[in-house]
């Protein structure tokens, strides 16, 4: 049978993309079962700081197709809605687009501490602007804005001292990175649910205000998770990928 001019695999190669396969498949299966259980527990989720260091290790391919299936598979068990099914696929698959494609160093010296200045503008203004809500509402924003403020400039001194000190700062940096993508996560759940079903800029505003109420245990919680969790998954995923490939006569 012709191959149109492409080298036909090695049973090595086949096994190893059998292989990776199969760890897209493990890993997909576990963010479910991590979701569904914490999902009972508002404000905890681990499923940022495991699929970070799948991707960091295993590329964006292997990233982005078990962000695809964990995106369309979650609906089973939490229901099919339209806009949290376009949330999901736009921003887990950019999710692994990005910590799969960054290098270490790149990311260690120059995203992370840009990407956190640009966060801690924007949580800065919120603190400091007046929003037109009740008194109760625009209170507990500013307190919120002011403890995401705190946060993020934490992270970003930490990441600055580790540099500056020449420390290995990976760590640090792929934490701060994942509490700035949780914050783009619920900006963009505030972007598209409003357009999506053709709600007014009132309903948009106060439906970024409840979002914003739970965007700093949720930030807190991926820093606080891949800070803790990468360090030993890392170790679990580099004795994965220097695992002999089995061959299929064995």
């Amino acid at each position: 049978m012709p191959s149109f001019g492409r080298r036909p695999l090695k049973r090595t190669e086949r096994a190893l993309s059998a292989g990776r396969l199969a760890a897209c498949a493990v890993m997909c299966a576990l963010l479910l079962v991590v979701q569904y259980v914490l999902s009972f527990v508002p404000g905890v989720e681990l499923v940022t700081a495991l699929l970070l260091a799948f991707c960091y290790f295993f590329g964006c391919a292997c990233g982005m197709l078990t962000a695809t299936a964990f995106s369309l598979l979650r609906c089973f068990l939490f229901g099919f809605e339209p806009g949290v099914l376009l949330l999901y696929l736009l921003y887990f698959n950019a999710f692994a687009l990005l910590f799969g494609c960054l290098g270490k160093r790149v990311l260690a010296a120059w995203v992370c501490p840009a990407l956190l200045l640009v966060l801690i503008g924007g949580a800065l203004a919120v603190a400091l602007v007046h929003f037109p809500v009740s008194v109760l509402m625009i209170s507990r924003l500013r307190v919120l804005a002011w403890a995401l403020f705190g946060v993020l400039a934490a992270l970003l001194c930490a990441d600055i001292v580790l540099l500056a000190c020449r420390r290995d700062a990976l760590t640090v940096s792929l934490a701060a990175l994942a509490a700035f993508m949780t914050v783009c996560f619920t900006l963009l759940d505030d972007v598209i649910t409003p357009l999506l079903y053709g709600r007014t800029w009132e309903f948009a505003f106060s439906y970024f205000c409840t979002g914003f109420l739970a965007m700093l245990p949720q930030t807190v919680c991926a820093a606080v998770s891949v800070f803790f969790l990468f360090p030993v998954l890392a170790r679990i995923f580099r004795s994965v990928r220097k695992t002999p490939p089995q061959t299929l006569d064995e």
